[in-house]
């Protein structure tokens, strides 16, 4: 592994390298992580990147989830909906949903891998083994290391509170069988849908992190990085409406689901197909199939939110498109629905400019320290639209922050 300098070393002193904060950005900040492929260090490379996707399929949802689903009390059925307590169910059917999640988790990881062995034959460009190591340290800092759960708890005890006030209020419908799971699921990607369109919206929640989700130039199932899950407006959990409308909804509309296991099985193979969103092998079988297409009338199909992830200029409808997890309902309704071109988009932010790197720390931190070099160097009045503004404002000052 080699780090590649972005920028030569400016100071000619001999304690430069002595100086940890010059020795950061040097080698943290400034350089780029490559691996070699040939050579003695091909070993090393083969270790890494083996490390770094067995990471992958772990913090991204599959393997992690593997020691959970072989004893578990319960069982997800779809993004964002509370899950079924199997001692609801009688044993035969518990174990079905166990088998169905089992089922979720090898597809989404025979996808992940599907997509490292074909990624050159659909898209004619190597697989980015630099950008899904990368990757891996991020979403580990994210999801493993904790980064940013400093956040949270007063936001703890801020929703213990309202969740304590919403428990006082009446029931007002009592919901059962197949309605009660699709109800659920409509109201869980409504939140999914505003808390991700105010996350491409909005400057702040744009680059609080949902703004790395979106920097890979060479997605694929694998090469991604998750948002930060503690911060409040997290857009992968469609937080900002799921932690404030769930609790309120749940208690003015009981869900009872306990009756409808088809229903639940259906739910969750929908969930199970759409989930692997980011892979170029189901985007590229979507293309060969009419059925699957026919799909993009109700679902947010794999190539519809690789389209989301599209860099093409016609694709930015409202700071993006398709912003659903898993209905098309909400983005045809609201006009920001792109129906997925006859090939696979390039990917990445719609500024060719813009910060793209494989280094770790930049990569997390640098839209923090752009805006608040942009509020430094620009003039109070200007601070509104530099914090709240849209994602796409550039202040008339930029901030100097490259290296």
């Amino acid at each position: 592994m080699t780090i590649a300098q972005r920028s030569p070393a400016s100071p000619d002193h001999p304690a430069y390298d002595r100086d940890w904060s010059n020795w950061i950005k040097r080698y943290l900040w400034d350089a780029d992580l490559h691996l070699e492929r040939r050579g003695p260090r091909a070993i090393l490379f083969v270790a890494l990147s083996g490390i770094a996707v067995v990471a992958q399929l772990c913090l991204l949802g599959p393997g992690g989830n593997i020691p959970k689903i072989l004893s578990p009390d319960q069982v997800r059925i779809f993004l964002n909906v509370k899950p079924a307590s199997l001692s609801d169910f009688d044993a035969s059917v518990a174990s079905l949903l166990v088998a169905m999640g089992l089922a979720r988790i090898a597809f989404a990881s025979v996808i992940g891998l599907a997509d490292i062995a074909l990624y050159r034959r659909l898209t004619g460009r190597p697989y980015d083994w630099d950008g899904l190591l990368n990757f891996a340290v991020v979403n580990a800092l994210f999801l493993h290391a904790g980064l940013f759960t400093v956040m949270n708890p007063a936001l703890e005890t801020a929703l213990a509170h309202y969740r304590a006030l919403a428990d006082h209020l009446p029931t007002l419908i009592n919901f059962g069988g197949p309605a009660a799971i699709l109800c659920a699921c409509l109201i869980a990607d409504f939140c999914f849908y505003w808390s991700h369109r105010w996350c491409h919206g909005i400057r702040l929640l744009w680059n609080l992190g949902h703004i790395n989700h979106h920097r890979a130039s060479d997605l694929s199932q694998l090469t991604v990085a998750v948002d930060p899950p503690a911060l409040f407006l997290d857009a992968a959990g469609g937080r900002v409406f799921a932690l404030l409308l769930v609790p309120l909804l749940t208690k003015l509309f009981s869900v009872d689901a306990r009756d409808c296991v088809w229903a639940l099985l259906a739910a969750m193979l929908i969930d199970a197909l759409a989930n692997p969103s980011h892979s170029v092998a189901l985007y590229q079988i979507e293309l060969r199939s009419r059925t699957l297409r026919a799909l993009r009338l109700v679902f947010v199909t794999p190539a519809a939110h690789f389209t989301h992830h599209s860099r093409e200029k016609r694709h930015d409808i409202a700071c993006g498109c398709n912003f659903g997890a898993r209905f098309a309902l909400w983005d045809r309704l609201f006009g920001t629905w792109a129906e997925p071109p006859a090939y696979i988009p390039p990917t990445g932010l719609f500024d060719d400019n813009a910060d793209y790197c494989r280094t770790p720390l930049r990569f997390v931190f640098h839209p923090c320290v752009r805006m608040f070099g942009e509020l430094r160097r620009n003039e109070w009045r200007h601070w509104p639209a530099i914090v709240f503004g849209p994602a796409a404002y550039e202040p008339p000052i930029a901030a100097d922050t490259e290296p």
